[in-house]
């Protein structure tokens, strides 16, 4: 998790981002809201003021936060992460180069946030990968033994 204190129209703000996926993200507001966020657009510009465009997801307190809410979408169905903006939380994706050591939930295993859905070695480390929401395991789109690049999809949720 990243802490990021920006500044709005002359007032500090404190955000603490969590990465779910490569372009999926929990902030986590000062007053103790969570929204979903997902990165539509990237681009490296050479010195350029640091200006991500984001589409605000759903917001996971009860209170309402007049943000639009994210489009559903289907899980996808390819190996390789379709690209910027297409997960929306229906995938897990892998952060980093690595070998599957262990697949510890099963298709149709129901899963809470935080849960150890498998096991990926990088660099002679273990990395468990954590569900990033509650849900219901519709496919493991790897096995033990694959190696999988940064962004694979490693399993996909039920809608």
């Amino acid at each position: 998790m990243r802490r990021y204190t920006v500044r709005i129209n002359d007032t500090d703000h404190v955000l603490d981002v969590e990465e779910l996926a490569r372009d999926t993200f929990t902030v986590h507001l000062a007053d103790g809201r969570l929204v979903d966020v997902m990165l539509t657009d990237h681009q490296d510009l050479a010195q350029a003021v640091i200006a991500p465009q984001l589409e605000i997801g759903r917001p996971r307190a009860a209170t309402e936060l007049g943000h639009p809410t994210a489009p559903e979408r289907s899980a996808p169905v390819a190996t390789r992460h379709p690209g910027p903006g297409r997960g929306g939380g229906r995938s897990v994706t892998s952060p980093m180069p690595g070998v599957i050591l262990s697949i510890e939930a099963g298709v149709g295993a129901s899963v809470q946030r935080g849960q150890t859905l498998l096991v990926l070695e990088a660099m002679k480390m273990k990395n468990e990968i954590k569900a990033e929401r509650d849900g219901t395991i519709a496919a493991v789109l790897v096995e033990v033994g694959a190696q999988v690049k940064h962004g694979d999809v490693l399993v996909s949720y039920e809608s």
